[in-house]
């Protein structure tokens, strides 16, 4: 398993963090030790958070940062810490999509009898059975029993979800984490099972790190007629490649700049509008359902610089991209 689910929440043995592939969580929040913590959500690649020994998440007084993010080179940003949730008080009620085996039955149970947890589970991270079903038949006569194997993106749907997959739910000038579905719902993308580009087992951040290729597919595999005709041939000269434009960086995990239209994950939405400039609705809490020209193309053409571009001038631009000439 080389992707980031198993690795979604980390118990904390014996007062000794956690053990990552490439990454390190250098010290729980200021006032605690590894003996006060009994897990650590996340800390694969983006951020990382601390559930205390009642099983709630840790957030401190109102001026505690207890969330740890990692340095972002894409974002331009620095490992620290930052709030969540200061003054509050947080359960972890996440383990439907963060553990393998998860139960809510008795309403009353709590993991490792932590009243701050919502519910048990069988293990910590998304491990195999959490995609393949019970697994111990199968174990015991793997012949004769087959595992289940679900290609369809409503299984990956089930925890790439925010809310109901016809909107975008958005907040502080990006898209909200772990709505892949959504996005994809967006797009005539949707007909396709995420199985199709991605390898569950492989993920993508550990293929980028080692330099290899990150999904099954490519964009040209399919889209060959759009990679051949392309207006601007400056483009292709400084290497710029269809994800570019097709999936900003959108999305906002831990960190993100909106005054660069950079966030620190993909989207998964795809289409551009060329007669859209901003991304959201008026309120900000939802994004449009194409990609506006702001994060199409705003994040390299940023605003004040030598390269910017008005809005006519994106349209101009962007009509008829792909056209053939």
């Amino acid at each position: 398993m080389k992707s980031g689910h198993a690795w979604k929440l980390n118990p904390v043995v014996d007062g000794k963090p956690p053990e990552y592939p490439f990454t390190e969580v250098p010290n729980p929040p200021e006032g605690y030790t590894w003996d006060d913590v009994s897990y650590v959500i996340g800390g694969y690649n983006w951020k990382a958070r601390f559930i205390d020994k009642n099983g709630f998440i840790i957030t401190g007084d109102e001026n505690a940062t207890t969330q740890y993010n990692f340095a972002n080179p894409d974002v331009g940003t620095e490992a620290g810490w930052v709030a969540y949730h200061a003054g509050e008080e947080k359960p972890y009620n996440c383990g439907p999509c963060h553990t393998t085996g998860y139960s809510a039955w008795p309403p009353d149970s709590h993991q490792d009898d932590m009243p701050g947890i919502v519910g048990t589970w069988a293990e910590p991270g998304i491990k195999c059975e959490r995609c393949h079903g019970p697994g111990s038949l199968h174990a015991e006569n793997p012949h004769g029993v087959a595992m289940k194997v679900d290609r369809d993106s409503e299984l990956c749907g089930e925890c790439h979800l925010r809310g109901e997959p016809e909107a975008v739910n958005a907040k502080g000038g990006f898209i909200q984490h772990h709505e892949q579905y959504e996005e994809l719902f967006q797009s005539k993308h949707i007909v396709l099972d995420c199985v199709v580009c991605h390898d569950p087992h492989d993920g993508v951040v550990q293929l980028r790190k080692a330099g290899e290729q990150t999904t099954r597919t490519q964009c040209e595999n399919c889209h060959f007629e759009q990679a051949k005709y392309q207006k601007n041939a400056k483009h292709q000269d400084l290497g710029v490649q269809c994800i570019d434009c097709h999936m900003p960086r959108l999305v906002k995990s831990a960190v993100g700049d909106p005054e660069k239209f950079t966030g620190d994950i993909r989207t998964h939405m795809m289409g551009i509008d060329p007669d859209q400039i901003s991304q959201f609705t008026e309120d900000g809490s939802q994004a449009l359902s194409q990609i506006g020209l702001d994060f199409a193309c705003r994040h390299c053409h940023i605003p004040g610089s030598s390269v910017e571009m008005s809005d006519e001038a994106l349209k101009e631009a962007a009509y008829g991209y792909h056209d053939r000439p």
